[in-house]
């Protein structure tokens, strides 16, 4: 396994916080004392919970204090979503990862043509990255049109499909569209039925636009200065919403073979670059050592991690980022092995 990629080390040297704190509980209130911890953290082994807390505050302004209730985006970790809806209609038979795109989606350019389903899934397509930077600066909404629009007028792909990686936010985003042409209802209906539903996600859902209006329940994320993330986004698919629990019964459910094959699990963490849909799974042969995704959007940062061999589930989800939940993670891992796990 590539432990100098996750960072997945064992209390080894008095440098680590693992090796200085008693406990979970020890070592998570020495970074909320040090403020550098502002959300939601949950550890399971098996079934069991062996630490869950909620740390500083939902609403900067309101003082609106965090419970294990509230809702969180997951930045990058989203696109797990994607990935699975599209092999489990793989395993129904309804479509091919060798499949060209342009078939599903008539109305994109012909470079849709040379783009498969396989392509998107390991961001190989030569798609280039959505310019959110040209949005957030003159607070231009980001909605659906506006995403279809800007891929009808590109012309060129950044490299020949297949040729390259480049990680880009259009590649899930086409993946939904596929899921909404084959099942003809939209992408979150899809995602509620086949995934959220039997994955007892029950508190999960997709916001329809951020900033947030009349929402309950969820974490708005903001910056060391107390200030609100402001960007205007009005796409589901990037604002799905999830308690740390949700994110537990997700990796259980994935991994337990109850949403698809262990083989399409498999298949779906091959990584040509950085990530796969589900980031980063290391396998020995076939049996997989750790599952491990980190996302972030704004001010909002979250990791998950599954150990199959310890039956254990990291969940961590901050709406203020500092940086440094992969680095939490890893210690609460450690801490764990180390029988400090309380």
């Amino acid at each position: 396994m590539s432990k100098v990629l996750l960072g997945v080390v064992l209390c080894m040297t008095t440098i680590h916080a693992s090796c200085q704190s008693s406990s979970i509980k020890d070592y998570l209130q020495k970074q909320y004392a040090d403020n550098v911890l502002n959300g939601n953290v949950l550890v399971v082994k098996g079934k069991e919970v062996l630490y869950e807390q909620s740390f500083g505050y939902a609403h900067p302004t309101t003082k609106e204090k965090l419970t294990s209730a509230h809702r969180f985006q997951v930045g990058s970790i989203y696109k797990e979503f994607p990935g699975v809806a599209i092999m489990q209609l793989k395993e129904q038979g309804k479509l091919k990862l060798s499949d060209p795109i342009k078939g599903y989606l008539p109305e994109m350019p012909e470079w849709a043509a040379r783009i498969t389903i396989q392509h998107l899934l390991q961001y190989t397509s030569g798609l280039p990255r959505v310019p959110w930077g040209d949005f957030f600066k003159n607070n231009t909404p980001v909605t659906e049109q506006s995403i279809l629009a800007l891929l009808k007028k590109t012309e060129a792909l950044a490299f020949a499909p297949g040729s390259d990686y480049l990680y880009s936010n259009y590649n899930p985003w086409l993946l939904t569209q596929i899921v909404e042409k084959i099942t003809k209802q939209s992408f979150e209906m899809y995602v509620q039925e086949n995934l959220f539903l039997p994955a007892q996600m029950d508190k999960a859902f997709f916001a329809s636009q951020f900033p947030y209006k009349d929402e309950q329940l969820v974490a708005f994320s903001f910056n060391e200065d107390k200030q609100l993330d402001r960007y205007n986004i009005q796409v589901p698919l990037f604002l799905m919403n999830l308690t740390a629990k949700d994110l537990y019964q997700w990796l259980f459910h994935l991994h337990h073979q109850k949403l698809i094959s262990k083989a399409a699990v498999q298949q779906l963490s091959e990584r040509v670059g950085a990530q796969s849909p589900l980031g980063v799974l290391e396998w020995k042969d076939a049996a997989l050592e750790v599952h491990h995704h980190h996302g972030s959007s704004g001010n909002y940062e979250a990791v998950i991690r599954y150990y199959p061999e310890d039956d254990l589930y990291i969940v961590i989800l901050t709406n203020r980022k500092n940086g440094n939940v992969t680095e939490l993670a890893t210690e609460i891992h450690a801490l764990v092995q180390a029988g400090k796990g309380n």
